[in-house]
């Protein structure tokens, strides 16, 4: 491991979302000092902390603002709840393995905060990079930050001794780690007969653009860029990343036997109640029912994890292929509509359809029935 690492700047660009929509990430900025100030000031806090000295002022808080939060080694969040700045994440790479640290203002405690907003920047920092492991650790008496870890898939590596400033004290410290694997493995995955489905990471930029650069995937596609680029693939990742799951989320396409990539599909958070499906397959890889075959599966996924009671999907008019995959998976056809295109000169026209989970439901039913019947 290098002694230290540099993260791109452009990962917190924009605000990180949460699976709670009042939770979310974004850049720390001076404006917080105030607030940091206030709550790091609040001993229940900061003995919880080792270098975070009681009392502790705007003067520390802008100090740590404008030098360590500020570092490209540092990886640093503000997280804000309905608006309002409760803590702080990070994800400290200045020397050593890259150290994950948070804190909570107290009035925020005992909502599940503080794991959605570590999930968030775990998640962040092992997509949007090479990391191969993440180490952590919480005072042995801090049993709130033990479980936070603990469900993040952190693994006890030891017991040390360190001192708490705000304490003036010699503390014992459970340290943990997470390495990439392990990581991995636990992020959500779709699987078929011919089909493996993760969400992508920075890793497989090269690969997503090469495949979406293909014309005819811009003359079929109303969401895609043309030309579509190597940057357009890494803010299509990235942007990917900060989504809020499980209610929107987007999955690489690749082949089960060879594990080429062959696409992507995924959902959006739509109307109430709703999901958007979305996919593209790369030109050669098209007319062997494959998209049907992951558009099925990532219906029954999103269903699953999001609880919505419909889904709704748009196509080009002029692309009757992505509205066979539809129609094979239940959806039925509502009307048609405008939608702005990236590259294209205006609007292009698109067909709107819809499918209710209950419909979804029977007809998978159904299809499981003729099987076993051999009528299907």
């Amino acid at each position: 491991m290098p002694a230290s690492f540099d993260f791109d700047d452009r990962l917190l660009e924009r605000h990180c979302e949460t699976a709670d929509p009042q939770v979310r990430l974004r850049r720390l900025s001076m404006a917080d000092a105030a607030a940091m100030a206030e709550w790091l000031s609040d001993l229940a806090v900061s003995r919880n902390l080792v270098a975070v000295p009681h009392p502790y002022g705007i003067e520390d808080a802008r100090e740590f603002i404008a030098g360590p939060g500020a570092s490209p080694h540092m990886l640093c969040a503000a997280i804000e709840v309905a608006g309002a700045f409760a803590g702080c994440v990070a994800v400290d790479a200045q020397t050593g393995a890259p150290e994950l640290g948070y804190w909570l203002a107290r009035p925020y405690w005992g909502r599940g905060i503080g794991t959605r907003a570590t999930r968030a920047l775990t998640d962040l920092a092992f997509a949007a990079t090479g990391l191969p492991a993440l180490v952590s650790g919480h005072f042995i008496d801090n049993e709130a930050s033990a479980a936070v870890l603990a469900k993040l898939g952190f693994r006890r590596t030891g017991l040390v001794e360190t001192r708490s400033r705000a304490r003036e004290d010699t503390v014992r410290l459970v340290t943990m780690a997470l390495d990439r694997a392990d990581w991995a493995a636990a992020q959500p995955a779709i699987e078929t007969q011919r089909l493996v489905m993760r969400p992508p990471t920075l890793g497989d930029a090269d690969e997503i653009a090469l495949l979406a650069a293909d014309r005819s995937l811009g003359l079929m596609t109303a969401a895609a860029p043309k030309p579509f680029t190597l940057e357009d693939a890494r803010a299509f990742v990235l942007s990917s990343m900060r989504k809020a799951r499980p209610y929107s989320m987007t999955f690489s396409i690749r082949s089960a036997e060879t594990g080429q990539l062959l696409g992507g599909v995924g959902w959006a958070d739509g109307e109430p109640g709703a999901v958007e499906l979305g996919y593209w397959l790369g030109a050669e890889h098209r007319g062997r029912g494959l998209a049907t075959e992951a558009a099925r599966a990532a219906l029954e996924a999103a269903f699953d994890m999001t609880g919505a009671m419909a889904a709704t999907a748009r196509c080009r008019v002029t692309n009757p292929a992505s509205r066979g995959v539809l129609e094979r998976c239940g959806f039925q056809w509502e009307g048609t509509g405008l939608v702005r295109s990236p590259g294209a000169p205006g609007s292009v026209a698109v067909d709107v359809f819809r499918l209710d989970r209950d419909v979804f439901v029977s007809l998978k039913e159904w299809g499981q029935a003729a099987m076993r019947a051999g009528v299907a």
